[in-house]
C-alpha cells in the first residue's frame, strides 16, 4: 500500500451537504459532478485503487467507484467528507468490498475495527511492508510489535495476499528486476501505467 495525501474538499460537497442529499440523491442529481469527483481522486491516487494499488486510470477494464472507508450505512456523517472517499476497484474479492464485508454494526463495534487497521491517510505506508519475491505482501521486519499486529490486521482486511494481487505483484517485480541495467526514472517510465507504483520502489530501492 502507499499513502494517499488528499486535498481540499470540493464544491459539489459542501453543496450536497447543503442539499441534505443521500448519496443516492448525489448520483441522481450531480452525475456529471460525481464522475469529476472520482476523477479527481484518481489524480490525487496516481490512478491506483486506494487499497489494492491496481492500475485503475485510462484503459481499465475495471469497474472504478469511489469508495467510503467508513461505511456510509454507519457514519452516515461522513457520507460526503473527501478524506473518507476514495478511488478504489470493485472487487468483493479484496479491497474496498472485501474490507466493507468484514465490518458490520453496531457502531463502537465498527468503531473498534476501523482502529484495528490502516486506512490510505496513514503516513509513510510504503515502509510499513514487505514484498517477498513469490509477491506476498508481509508486515516490514523493521516495525515494532504493535504496528507488525495492525499491518497485518490491514493485510487481512484487505485481503491484500488474495492470488490474483499476488501474482501481478510477483509478475511486476520480475520485470523491474529484468530491468536492472536502467535506471531508477527509466524503469519508472516504463512502468508508468502498470500499477502497483510502491513494488516497483521497493524493488528498485532493494534490487
Amino acid at each position: 500500500m502507499k499513502t494517499i495525501e488528499k486535498g481540499e474538499s470540493t464544491a459539489v460537497l459542501s453543496r450536497a451537504i447543503q442539499s441534505g442529499w443521500s448519496w443516492s440523491d448525489f448520483h441522481a442529481n450531480a452525475n456529471n459532478e460525481y464522475s469529476q469527483l472520482r476523477e479527481l481522486a484518481l489524480e490525487e491516487q496516481r490512478n491506483e485503487c486506494a487499497y489494492a494499488g491496481l492500475w485503475i486510470g485510462e484503459g481499465t477494464t475495471r469497474t472504478v467507484h469511489l469508495d467510503h472507508f467508513r461505511k456510509k450505512v454507519l457514519y452516515p456523517e461522513l457520507t460526503f467528507v473527501w478524506k473518507n472517499l476514495f478511488a478504489a476497484a470493485k472487487c468483493d474479492k479484496w479491497g474496498s468490498d472485501y474490507k466493507d464485508s468484514l465490518i458490520s454494526g453496531p457502531r463502537q463495534k465498527a468503531d473498534m475495527m476501523y482502529e484495528s487497521f490502516w486506512s490510505p491517510l496513514e503516513a509513510n505506508l510504503t515502509e510499513k511492508f514487505w514484498y517477498r519475491t513469490d509477491g506476498e505482501i508481509e508486515p516490514h521486519p523493521t516495525l515494532p510489535e504493535e504496528e507488525k499486529t495492525i499491518a497485518a490486521q490491514t493485510i487481512q482486511m484487505y485481503n491484500l495476499n488474495d492470488g490474483e494481487l499476488k501474482n501481478r505483484r510477483r509478475s511486476l517485480m520480475r520485470q523491474v528486476r529484468d530491468m536492472s541495467q536502467l535506471d531508477a526514472e527509466t524503469v519508472h517510465a516504463f512502468m508508468a501505467t502498470a500499477g502497483f507504483s510502491f513494488v516497483v520502489d521497493f524493488e528498485l530501492k532493494n534490487r
